[in-house]
């Protein structure tokens, strides 16, 4: 075929092949598809221009690359070749190549671990192989999957921090939030003590100015008013003695001293030292002191927490004014409850009564000054003791506060 095909081009293609070799190319590239068989083989055949030995004369050469040899050896091993050279690059690893007819979809030679599919890109070769498509793919995937896998990866890391950022930023404001309103109770505890303080001081003064003027007549007068002045500096150390213990206990070094103590007699007398306070405030006074075994408490807390709670039932009694005092047994346990008729506490804010501070909502409650410690002090005197506080109460119905100790109480804090 070439001999009769050269015989008519012999003049044009050693032009063509001389004008090639000037401009460096000295290669002619004939591509064919031969049949081999039941099927059609690449083959690609080389020209180049040559002198005759004999004549000097020009003269065409060429250059058959066996079709066998390109599919089963060459190109296999070229494009391997190819993948080699770039091992370092990750993406690289991950591809495969194929070549196939520029023409024809079927694959005509591939490299190692080419799994199918449609390629990513493809490219016609030029040159000595002319005629073929170089195509290339990612193994076991594709560049869509890829996009959509990092803009899913995008999408959820985005997201995550944007979760991060919202949590932040929710923390953020919920800790200032709690900040502003811990400096505004706190701003209303130094305000309300100060109520307090200046209450049972002003009735010293008053009452002490009057004795000094020696205005009085009688010696029960006198003795009215110096009970008043005790009543009123107990009062006064009560309220003290209560911001140190919470003072005590928020720096970690509150101690208690437990000793074997007769409850019934401790009760009897704490709620002496304040019914002067009572009658004068006209409350309808009543205790139930049942006998009770001895138990290993800390006096001074345990009368401590039992004047905070009557303390509350006289300041939130409003019409109805009637406390009652009971202490009695009950199975494995010593029971002291403080009943009143006053406002009642709502069943969603009976639990946040014993945190230090806090105060309920009710505008009586805000009217009616208070430090917000006695409640949060009665429960760590309790929990100390291996008790507990139990309150019952209903708005408008008033309220049930109630100490349980195990009989077997605790020894240490």
């Amino acid at each position: 075929m070439y001999e009769g095909w050269l015989k008519m081009d012999f003049s044009s293609m050693t032009e063509k092949l001389a004008h090639s070799q000037k401009k460096g190319s000295p290669y002619f590239f004939e591509p064919e598809w031969v049949p081999r068989g039941d099927k059609r083989v690449y083959q690609s055949t080389a020209l180049f221009l040559i002198k005759d030995e004999k004549t000097g004369a020009p003269a065409i050469a060429g250059v058959l690359l066996d079709a066998d040899y390109l599919h089963d050896k060459f190109f296999p091993e070229m494009l391997d070749e190819m993948l080699n050279r770039n091992g370092n690059d990750a993406q690289v690893n991950h591809a495969v190549l194929m070549l196939r007819g520029k023409y024809d979809s079927a694959i005509f030679a591939q490299s190692s671990g080419w799994d199918g599919g449609t390629p990513e890109v493809e490219r016609n070769l030029e040159g000595a192989f002319q005629g073929l498509t170089l195509a290339i793919k990612l193994r076991g995937t594709t560049l869509a999957a890829i996009g959509q896998r990092f803009a899913r990866i995008s999408f959820l890391t985005l997201a995550a921090l944007s979760l991060v950022l919202a949590g932040g930023i929710a923390l953020t404001y919920r800790n200032v939030t709690k900040e502003m309103a811990l400096a505004r109770l706190k701003s209303d505890f130094v305000s309300n003590v100060s109520h307090e303080l200046r209450t049972p001081l002003s009735l010293i003064r008053l009452y002490a100015e009057t004795l000094e003027m020696g205005r009085l007549t009688s010696p029960e007068k006198y003795q009215e008013y110096y009970c008043i002045i005790r009543k009123e500096s107990e009062r006064l150390t009560a309220l003290i003695n209560n911001i140190l213990d919470f003072s005590r206990i928020e720096a970690g070094r509150k101690e208690y001293d437990f000793r074997e103590t007769d409850m019934s007699e401790l009760v009897h007398n704490t709620l002496d030292s304040y019914r002067y306070q009572l009658e004068q405030s006209g409350f309808q006074f009543e205790e139930k002191i049942d006998e009770v075994p001895p138990m290993r408490v800390d006096r001074e807390a345990m009368a401590r927490s039992l004047l905070n709670l009557v303390n509350n039932a006289l300041k939130y009694s409003q019409d109805r004014k009637f406390i009652s005092v009971n202490l009695y047994r009950d199975n494995g346990s010593v029971k002291l409850e403080v009943v009143d008729q006053g406002i009642g506490i709502p069943h969603q804010e009976q639990q946040k009564i014993f945190e230090k501070f806090y105060r309920v909502g009710d505008p009586l409650v805000h009217n009616t000054k208070g430090s917000g410690l006695g409640l949060s002090l009665v429960r760590h005197i309790v929990k100390a003791h291996g008790g507990e506080v139990l309150v019952d109460s209903a708005p408008g119905q008033g309220s049930k506060f109630t100490i349980a100790l195990p009989v077997k109480a605790a020894t240490s804090a």
